[in-house]
């Protein structure tokens, strides 16, 4: 048995939402509130330097910026991986006026982000449906004072879940994304988290008409995220990924989170973790394009058709 180096980490530090959005099950997931402390993300770093991490998402089934000392936990990573590309997204649903701690803590944590997504799907109901108890108001508000704040060398991207009930809404989006002088525009094509539901159960991931299909792979096939051609042993999770929640808790990835971890980084090595039968079973099973039950009910795979006709690569 063998893993290879990890690459590419997603990282949770707190499990603290101002949200409960359509798309996630953090409700059936996270346990007990809690900030991860920065002795147990010092421990964390620690464990995991002798991986070439190249990318890492500095969040999880929590708003990053809620953890008491986010710019910290930026600048720890940072001096453990210098020259790995950090990303962090929020929902923009917190207070950033002028001498606020969280204004602060945001704009700290710019010097140490290379991407910042700014997580928004639909326009004004649609929005506030979709990421309730959002507010399209307090959205506007964080944008508006977020024109002031100094970005550094931070990439700041439209970050954008599609369903069948916000497609309309892109072009909007869109627009504001201009004004406002943001990135890319990245669309998402939702997916449910939970593995006792499929996406063809759910009119939201499954009920979109042929009209807007097309429309998406007319108007923004460069946009959307995704690959077409993926099959099982093409996941990178099982080879080169990892997944820690804020508890410290492995498991395999973001698509699955309510498996059962392999093992705890406050507990056991992560190249101990990762030689476990059970890890093995589900890597392997990969690999062949036989998944074992962890990965057969895949969001992922379940939307490569739909990724297929709109002819994403």
């Amino acid at each position: 048995m063998e893993s290879k180096l990890i690459t590419y980490a997603y990282l949770e530090t707190t499990n603290y939402c101002n949200l409960d959005c359509s798309f996630c099950n953090r409700k059936n997931v996270i346990g007990e509130l809690q900030h991860m402390p920065l002795h147990k993300w010092e421990k964390l770093l620690e464990g995991i330097k002798h991986h070439p991490i190249k990318e890492a998402k500095l969040m999880g089934m929590g708003e990053p910026f809620l953890h008491p000392d986010f710019d910290h936990v930026c600048r720890m990573f940072k001096e453990v991986f210098p020259k790995c590309k950090v990303i962090v997204a929020t929902n923009c649903q917190f207070d950033i006026s002028r001498r606020t701690k969280l204004r602060s803590i945001l704009e700290d944590s710019l010097k140490y982000i290379d991407m910042l997504y700014f997580s928004i799907d639909g326009y004004k109901e649609n929005y506030e449906r979709d990421r309730a108890p959002a507010k399209w108001s307090k959205l506007i508000q964080f944008l508006k004072d977020f024109k002031m704040i100094n970005r550094y060398d931070c990439d700041v991207v439209v970050n954008y879940v599609v369903n069948a009930y916000n497609v309309e809404d892109i072009e909007k989006i869109d627009k504001l994304r201009k004004e406002n002088k943001l990135g890319m525009l990245r669309l998402n094509i939702a997916q449910i988290w939970d593995e006792d539901i499929k996406m063809e159960d759910d009119i939201r991931t499954y009920g979109y008409t042929t009209k807007q299909l097309d429309y998406l792979k007319h108007n923004w096939g460069e946009n959307i995220m995704g690959k077409s051609g993926w099959d099982f042993e093409d996941c990178f999770w099982v080879k080169n990924g990892l997944y820690v929640t804020v508890e410290g808790y492995v498991k395999m990835c973001c698509m699955n989170t309510e498996a059962i971890p392999f093992g705890n980084l406050f507990e056991n090595s992560i190249d101990d973790v990762r030689l476990t039968d059970e890890y093995q079973k589900v890597k392997n099973g990969c690999s062949t394009n036989n998944p074992t039950k962890h990965c057969k009910s895949c969001s992922y795979k379940e939307l490569v058709p739909m990724l297929s006709y709109l002819e994403i690569q």
